[in-house]
Protein backbone atom coordinates (compact mmCIF):
# COMPACT_ATOMS: atom_id res chain seq x y z
CA UNK A 1 0.00 0.00 0.00
CA UNK A 2 1.40 3.39 -1.01
CA UNK A 3 0.03 6.70 0.25
CA UNK A 4 1.35 10.26 0.31
CA UNK A 5 0.75 12.29 3.45
CA UNK A 6 1.92 15.51 5.15
CA UNK A 7 5.38 15.22 6.68
CA UNK A 8 4.03 16.04 10.16
CA UNK A 9 1.58 13.11 10.10
CA UNK A 10 3.66 10.35 11.67
CA UNK A 11 3.10 6.64 11.06
CA UNK A 12 1.85 5.18 14.37
CA UNK A 13 0.39 1.79 13.32
CA UNK A 14 1.48 -0.59 10.54
CA UNK A 15 -0.02 -4.05 10.22
CA UNK A 16 2.28 -7.04 10.43
CA UNK A 17 2.45 -10.26 8.47
CA UNK A 18 -0.83 -12.21 8.40
CA UNK A 19 -2.65 -9.28 10.04
CA UNK A 20 -5.49 -7.27 8.44
CA UNK A 21 -4.01 -4.47 6.35
CA UNK A 22 -3.83 -1.18 8.22
CA UNK A 23 -1.84 2.06 8.42
CA UNK A 24 -2.53 4.88 10.88
CA UNK A 25 -1.00 8.36 10.98
CA UNK A 26 -1.11 10.90 13.79
CA UNK A 27 0.08 14.43 14.40
CA UNK A 28 1.03 15.87 17.80
CA UNK A 29 -2.59 16.11 18.94
CA UNK A 30 -4.93 13.92 16.89
CA UNK A 31 -5.33 10.75 14.87
CA UNK A 32 -5.41 12.14 11.33
CA UNK A 33 -5.50 9.25 8.86
CA UNK A 34 -6.55 5.61 9.16
CA UNK A 35 -6.14 3.34 6.10
CA UNK A 36 -7.49 -0.21 6.05
CA UNK A 37 -7.67 -2.75 3.23
CA UNK A 38 -8.89 -6.30 2.70
CA UNK A 39 -9.11 -8.71 -0.24
CA UNK A 40 -12.48 -9.46 -1.85
CA UNK A 41 -13.55 -12.26 -4.17
CA UNK A 42 -16.18 -10.07 -5.86
CA UNK A 43 -16.50 -6.55 -7.22
CA UNK A 44 -18.43 -4.47 -4.67
CA UNK A 45 -21.07 -1.86 -5.45
CA UNK A 46 -19.38 1.14 -3.84
CA UNK A 47 -22.47 3.33 -3.96
CA UNK A 48 -24.28 0.79 -1.80
CA UNK A 49 -21.21 0.19 0.32
CA UNK A 50 -21.20 3.86 1.33
CA UNK A 51 -24.12 3.12 3.63
CA UNK A 52 -21.87 0.76 5.58
CA UNK A 53 -19.37 3.60 6.08
CA UNK A 54 -21.81 5.72 8.04
CA UNK A 55 -21.50 3.83 11.37
CA UNK A 56 -17.69 4.06 11.13
CA UNK A 57 -17.88 7.78 10.46
CA UNK A 58 -20.24 8.13 13.41
CA UNK A 59 -17.81 6.43 15.80
CA UNK A 60 -14.93 8.59 14.59
CA UNK A 61 -16.95 11.77 14.95
CA UNK A 62 -17.97 10.95 18.54
CA UNK A 63 -14.27 10.74 19.45
CA UNK A 64 -13.73 14.20 17.98
CA UNK A 65 -16.87 15.75 19.45
CA UNK A 66 -16.78 14.22 22.90
CA UNK A 67 -19.87 12.10 22.27
CA UNK A 68 -21.96 14.60 20.34
CA UNK A 69 -23.45 13.46 17.05
CA UNK A 70 -23.88 15.27 13.73
CA UNK A 71 -25.64 14.74 10.42
CA UNK A 72 -23.74 12.72 7.83
CA UNK A 73 -23.68 13.85 4.19
CA UNK A 74 -22.29 12.19 1.06
CA UNK A 75 -18.71 12.97 0.04
CA UNK A 76 -18.55 15.18 -3.06
CA UNK A 77 -15.58 16.28 -5.15
CA UNK A 78 -13.46 13.21 -4.38
CA UNK A 79 -11.33 11.77 -7.21
CA UNK A 80 -12.99 8.86 -8.98
CA UNK A 81 -13.76 6.14 -8.07
CA UNK A 82 -13.72 7.10 -4.37
CA UNK A 83 -17.06 7.14 -2.54
CA UNK A 84 -17.69 8.20 1.01
CA UNK A 85 -19.42 10.27 3.66
CA UNK A 86 -18.64 13.49 5.53
CA UNK A 87 -19.59 14.36 9.09
CA UNK A 88 -19.43 18.03 9.99
CA UNK A 89 -18.90 18.86 13.66
CA UNK A 90 -18.37 21.97 15.71
CA UNK A 91 -14.77 20.95 16.40
CA UNK A 92 -13.97 19.77 12.87
CA UNK A 93 -14.82 17.29 10.13
CA UNK A 94 -14.47 13.53 9.71
CA UNK A 95 -14.26 12.06 6.19
CA UNK A 96 -14.71 8.35 5.54
CA UNK A 97 -14.05 7.12 1.99
CA UNK A 98 -13.58 3.84 0.15
CA UNK A 99 -12.75 2.41 -3.25
CA UNK A 100 -12.06 -0.96 -4.87
CA UNK A 101 -8.69 -1.63 -6.54
CA UNK A 102 -9.34 -4.11 -9.33
CA UNK A 103 -5.65 -4.86 -9.97
CA UNK A 104 -5.29 -6.53 -6.56
CA UNK A 105 -9.01 -6.95 -5.70
CA UNK A 106 -8.69 -4.95 -2.48
CA UNK A 107 -11.36 -2.88 -0.79
CA UNK A 108 -9.61 0.16 0.74
CA UNK A 109 -11.26 2.31 3.41
CA UNK A 110 -9.86 5.61 4.64
CA UNK A 111 -10.84 7.82 7.57
CA UNK A 112 -9.45 11.37 7.67
CA UNK A 113 -9.90 13.69 10.63
CA UNK A 114 -9.82 17.48 10.21
CA UNK A 115 -9.80 18.92 13.77
CA UNK A 116 -10.35 22.48 12.60
CA UNK A 117 -10.69 23.66 9.00
CA UNK A 118 -11.20 20.97 6.40
CA UNK A 119 -8.53 21.08 3.67
CA UNK A 120 -10.31 19.68 0.62
CA UNK A 121 -7.29 20.23 -1.67
CA UNK A 122 -5.06 18.16 0.60
CA UNK A 123 -7.85 15.61 1.04
CA UNK A 124 -8.10 15.07 -2.73
CA UNK A 125 -4.29 14.88 -3.04
CA UNK A 126 -4.13 12.15 -0.40
CA UNK A 127 -6.93 10.13 -1.99
CA UNK A 128 -5.37 10.50 -5.45
CA UNK A 129 -2.01 9.27 -4.15
CA UNK A 130 -3.27 5.94 -2.81
CA UNK A 131 -1.93 2.99 -4.79
CA UNK A 132 -2.34 -0.73 -4.15
CA UNK A 133 0.72 -2.60 -5.37
CA UNK A 134 0.56 -6.18 -6.58
CA UNK A 135 1.64 -8.37 -3.62
CA UNK A 136 2.77 -11.07 -6.08
CA UNK A 137 5.22 -8.81 -7.94
CA UNK A 138 8.80 -10.11 -8.20
CA UNK A 139 10.11 -7.21 -6.10
CA UNK A 140 8.54 -4.94 -3.52
CA UNK A 141 9.25 -1.32 -2.72
CA UNK A 142 9.42 -0.32 0.94
CA UNK A 143 9.48 3.30 2.12
CA UNK A 144 8.88 4.74 5.58
CA UNK A 145 10.71 6.59 8.35
CA UNK A 146 13.39 7.85 5.95
CA UNK A 147 14.26 4.40 4.55
CA UNK A 148 13.56 3.54 0.93
CA UNK A 149 14.50 0.21 -0.66
CA UNK A 150 13.49 -2.49 -3.13
CA UNK A 151 13.79 -6.19 -2.35
CA UNK A 152 12.68 -9.59 -3.63
CA UNK A 153 9.22 -10.63 -2.47
CA UNK A 154 10.69 -13.78 -0.93
CA UNK A 155 11.77 -11.51 1.94
CA UNK A 156 9.09 -10.43 4.41
CA UNK A 157 9.40 -7.48 6.77
CA UNK A 158 9.33 -9.05 10.24
CA UNK A 159 10.13 -6.17 12.57
CA UNK A 160 10.38 -2.40 12.34
CA UNK A 161 12.21 -0.64 15.14
CA UNK A 162 12.31 3.16 15.26
CA UNK A 163 14.71 4.55 17.84
CA UNK A 164 15.92 8.14 18.02
CA UNK A 165 18.37 8.52 15.15
CA UNK A 166 18.29 4.81 14.20
CA UNK A 167 15.69 3.09 12.00
CA UNK A 168 16.02 -0.72 11.79
CA UNK A 169 14.10 -3.09 9.51
CA UNK A 170 14.49 -6.87 9.74
CA UNK A 171 13.56 -9.11 6.80
CA UNK A 172 13.42 -12.92 6.74
CA UNK A 173 12.26 -15.63 4.36
CA UNK A 174 9.91 -18.53 5.00
CA UNK A 175 12.75 -21.07 4.79
CA UNK A 176 13.57 -22.80 8.08
CA UNK A 177 17.26 -21.85 7.90
CA UNK A 178 16.75 -18.93 5.55
CA UNK A 179 18.79 -15.74 5.63
CA UNK A 180 18.07 -12.74 7.83
CA UNK A 181 18.54 -9.29 6.32
CA UNK A 182 18.72 -6.15 8.48
CA UNK A 183 18.77 -2.64 7.00
CA UNK A 184 19.51 0.41 9.16
CA UNK A 185 19.60 4.16 8.62
CA UNK A 186 21.55 6.05 11.29
CA UNK A 187 21.37 9.80 11.75
CA UNK A 188 23.86 12.39 13.06
CA UNK A 189 27.10 10.46 12.34
CA UNK A 190 29.20 13.55 13.15
CA UNK A 191 28.31 12.99 16.81
CA UNK A 192 29.01 9.25 17.09
CA UNK A 193 31.14 8.06 14.17
CA UNK A 194 34.56 8.73 15.68
CA UNK A 195 36.49 6.22 13.55
CA UNK A 196 36.52 5.02 9.93
CA UNK A 197 33.61 2.81 8.86
CA UNK A 198 36.05 -0.09 8.56
CA UNK A 199 36.77 0.03 12.30
CA UNK A 200 33.16 0.77 13.23
CA UNK A 201 31.92 -2.38 11.47
CA UNK A 202 34.39 -4.50 13.43
CA UNK A 203 33.17 -2.98 16.69
CA UNK A 204 29.56 -3.81 15.73
CA UNK A 205 30.34 -7.54 15.52
CA UNK A 206 29.34 -9.87 18.38
CA UNK A 207 32.26 -11.19 20.44
CA UNK A 208 31.62 -14.69 19.06
CA UNK A 209 32.33 -13.59 15.47
CA UNK A 210 35.70 -13.78 13.73
CA UNK A 211 36.56 -11.53 10.80
CA UNK A 212 37.10 -13.49 7.57
CA UNK A 213 37.53 -10.70 5.04
CA UNK A 214 37.15 -6.95 4.77
CA UNK A 215 37.17 -4.84 1.61
CA UNK A 216 36.26 -1.48 0.09
CA UNK A 217 33.07 -1.31 -1.99
CA UNK A 218 30.96 1.34 -3.72
CA UNK A 219 27.30 1.86 -2.86
CA UNK A 220 25.26 4.40 -4.83
CA UNK A 221 28.54 6.03 -5.93
CA UNK A 222 29.68 6.31 -2.29
CA UNK A 223 32.83 4.63 -1.01
CA UNK A 224 31.87 2.11 1.68
CA UNK A 225 33.04 -1.01 3.45
CA UNK A 226 32.14 -4.72 3.37
CA UNK A 227 33.04 -7.08 6.20
CA UNK A 228 32.48 -10.85 6.22
CA UNK A 229 32.68 -12.71 9.51
CA UNK A 230 32.04 -16.19 10.86
CA UNK A 231 30.20 -17.10 14.07
CA UNK A 232 30.03 -20.26 16.17
CA UNK A 233 27.07 -22.62 16.20
CA UNK A 234 26.25 -25.66 18.32
CA UNK A 235 28.10 -28.98 18.22
CA UNK A 236 25.56 -30.71 15.96
CA UNK A 237 25.69 -27.91 13.39
CA UNK A 238 29.49 -27.93 13.55
CA UNK A 239 29.60 -31.68 12.87
CA UNK A 240 27.39 -31.10 9.83
CA UNK A 241 29.83 -28.49 8.54
CA UNK A 242 27.43 -25.59 9.13
CA UNK A 243 28.49 -22.18 10.33
CA UNK A 244 26.96 -18.74 10.70
CA UNK A 245 28.24 -16.45 7.96
CA UNK A 246 27.57 -12.73 8.31
CA UNK A 247 28.07 -9.89 5.83
CA UNK A 248 28.08 -6.28 7.01
CA UNK A 249 28.06 -3.39 4.54
CA UNK A 250 28.05 0.31 5.38
CA UNK A 251 28.42 3.66 3.67
CA UNK A 252 27.80 7.31 4.50
CA UNK A 253 25.61 9.46 2.28
CA UNK A 254 27.00 13.02 2.46
CA UNK A 255 23.89 14.58 0.95
CA UNK A 256 21.58 13.10 3.59
CA UNK A 257 24.11 13.11 6.41
CA UNK A 258 23.18 9.50 7.23
CA UNK A 259 25.00 6.18 7.55
CA UNK A 260 23.41 3.10 5.95
CA UNK A 261 24.20 -0.28 7.47
CA UNK A 262 23.15 -3.61 5.92
CA UNK A 263 23.62 -6.96 7.66
CA UNK A 264 22.97 -10.35 6.04
CA UNK A 265 23.28 -13.53 8.12
CA UNK A 266 23.04 -17.09 6.78
CA UNK A 267 23.62 -20.61 8.10
CA UNK A 268 25.79 -22.23 5.45
CA UNK A 269 28.77 -24.44 4.61
CA UNK A 270 30.16 -21.75 2.33
CA UNK A 271 32.88 -19.36 3.36
CA UNK A 272 31.50 -16.45 1.31
CA UNK A 273 28.20 -14.60 1.18
CA UNK A 274 26.78 -11.80 -0.95
CA UNK A 275 23.87 -9.38 -0.69
CA UNK A 276 20.66 -10.25 -2.59
CA UNK A 277 21.19 -9.09 -6.21
CA UNK A 278 17.78 -7.36 -6.31
CA UNK A 279 18.37 -5.33 -3.13
CA UNK A 280 18.39 -1.61 -3.90
CA UNK A 281 18.70 0.93 -1.09
CA UNK A 282 18.00 4.49 -2.18
CA UNK A 283 19.93 7.37 -0.66
CA UNK A 284 20.99 10.86 -1.83
CA UNK A 285 17.36 11.92 -1.56
CA UNK A 286 16.62 15.59 -1.02
CA UNK A 287 14.97 16.73 2.19
CA UNK A 288 11.18 17.25 1.95
CA UNK A 289 10.19 20.61 0.51
CA UNK A 290 6.94 22.53 0.69
CA UNK A 291 4.18 20.91 -1.36
CA UNK A 292 0.38 20.55 -1.16
CA UNK A 293 0.69 17.54 1.15
CA UNK A 294 2.45 19.71 3.75
CA UNK A 295 -0.36 22.26 3.99
CA UNK A 296 -2.30 20.43 6.70
CA UNK A 297 -3.88 22.52 9.43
Amino acid sequence: MQIDHPHNWELSVASGIDEPGRLKFVDRLYERLDVRWKPLTYVPDMDRAVEKFRPNADRSSRKLSGGQGAKVSSLSGAPEPWRGVVRKLTQGTVVHAGRFFRNVRWLVEITMVWPRRRNTELERAILSSVQAHDPDAATRAWQASGLSLELSRRFELRTNRARVGRITWTFTTHAKRGPELIVERLAMPKYWLRQPLREWLVEELPESHQVVRQAVADFNSHRGQILISRGRLGTVAKLRGLQEIRLDAAWQCPREGRVYHVRLTEISRDQEISLPPDLKIHCCRAAPTANPLEAAQ
